[in-house]
């Protein structure tokens, strides 16, 4: 009796892990490939920094220098520590906190990019249906990391100096009396003109901020602080506002983190972060599992050009004058071309990237709305304001949108917003 024959799999794909056959594409991928795949099209989404204004001749410069070097090549090229190089550590410590910098430094871990940190934060200290607070709106790319972890975000009411501490409380007092107060790990925050509402928290909300989470440790399981302050440098106008630690922010709760992305290059790809114990270790340890550490290249080049004071020469003279016109830019065609319209709203930033803008409250701004379909039409993309809120919590705002003065010129950022006011105004018929 001959056997039956054996079933063929030779059509069939891999299959995937659940985790991974339900992530979802972040919107800005598809806003992004837009973007690039019709350059007539003027994208006010993607936040793409300037491409004229990328340090090419300061980036050539110190490769040619380290790889010139026989002894600082090779090191250069070899694999570095899991936490990052020790000296460029010590500098970001100078650089942006007021003292402590021994101790700063040694807390600190150096990554690829800041989004590997949060995604890396979130894995250690959350479960599968966890809670993190969070401003309403805010960067739509760290809710989608907490969706695919199977963590919870809930949105909290914000002002024109970000989130308000009053419903800070009053969300944590909601979910103690839901019984889930215990679920809530981490408080995040973009407290330099955040993505994306471009808002600055000053130091008196900071300490009102810190002051519920001191009152909440007292009587439940401490709240993580987590500030990412990837626009710090970012800043046109006004005096810098110091960090959360340098405020007197609890120490063992309290996570600072930042990036070279936006204030030197994304390509160069560093981030970095300080962290309490026992996180500080249990990142380590994820991060030697994940990649030895992150390219040691980019990180002894942001190493020379802090050493050689580059940084604040290129942002002095290139990076924030190119920027501040660019908003200005922007600033002025909504004031020409969106203020006049009764229910429009937008604030001027002091910093960053974006111009948060709501429109009259009939209007939806969601992806295939018939102002989206209008303004594609017409030839503009934005970033429905949708995407930056979190599912629970403070409503959804559909009559938002983000807007970036990053990566067009002066006068294709004019246009473009005279032909958003076009497309919200044939609406509004």
């Amino acid at each position: 009796m001959s056997a039956a024959p054996l079933p063929s799999f030779t059509d069939e794909p891999l299959s995937l892990s659940r985790q991974a056959a339900a992530a979802p594409e972040q919107p800005i991928s598809r806003l992004m490939a837009d973007a690039l795949d019709n350059p007539k099209l003027i994208s006010l989404a993607a936040g793409f920094v300037d491409e004229h204004s990328l340090p090419c001749e300061l980036v050539k410069k110190h490769v040619g220098l380290l790889m010139r070097d026989p002894s600082e090549g090779p090191r250069a090229l070899q694999y570095g520590l899991a936490a990052g190089d020790l000296e460029l550590r010590q500098r970001i410590a100078r650089r942006y906190f007021a003292d402590a910098w021994e101790q700063r430094s040694e807390a600190m871990l150096l990554s690829t990019g800041s989004n590997q940190l949060l995604h890396l934060i979130s894995e250690c200290l959350m479960e599968a249906g966890d809670i993190v607070l969070c401003a309403a709106p805010t960067y739509f790319v760290y809710l989608a990391v907490l969706r695919d972890l199977g963590v919870e975000a809930v949105g909290v009411d914000c002002d024109a100096q970000g989130m308000c501490p009053e419903a800070l409380q009053e969300n944590l007092d909601d979910l103690t009396a839901q019984g889930k107060r215990q679920r809530v790990k981490i408080l995040y925050l973009v407290p330099y003109f955040d993505n994306p509402a471009g808002a600055t928290m000053p130091a008196e909300r900071r300490e009102a901020i810190l002051e519920v989470l001191r009152r909440e440790a007292d009587g439940g399981p401490p709240i993580a602080l987590l500030a990412d302050n990837a626009y710090r440098d970012l800043r046109y106008d006004g005096q810098d506002v110091p960090c959360f630690l340098d405020l007197g922010a609890e120490p063992r709760w309290t996570i600072e983190t930042g990036t070279f992305s936006k204030n030197l290059s994304p390509g160069i790809r560093v981030g970095w972060g300080v962290f309490p114990e026992p996180l500080h270790t249990a990142l380590l340890r994820r991060k030697s599992v994940i990649d030895f550490g992150s390219p040691h290249l980019s990180q002894c080049l942001v190493r020379e050009i802090l050493a050689d004071d580059e940084l604040d020469q290129h942002l002095c003279d290139v990076l924030r004058p190119a920027y501040r016109r660019k908003r200005d830019a922007m600033v002025e065609a909504c004031e020409r071309w969106l203020r006049p319209i009764d229910g429009v709203q937008f604030e001027n930033p002091g910093g960053g990237l974006y111009v948060w803008l709501k429109v009259p409250a009939p209007l939806v701004t969601s992806a295939g709305s018939p102002l989206w379909e209008a303004c594609i039409r017409n030839g503009v993309l934005y970033v429905p304001g949708e995407f930056c809120f979190a599912s629970q919590g403070a409503a959804v705002q559909a009559n938002t949108m983000r807007l970036s003065f990053g990566v067009q010129s002066e006068n294709r950022i004019a246009e473009g917003i005279k032909l958003l006011a076009e497309a919200v105004k044939a609406e509004l018929v």
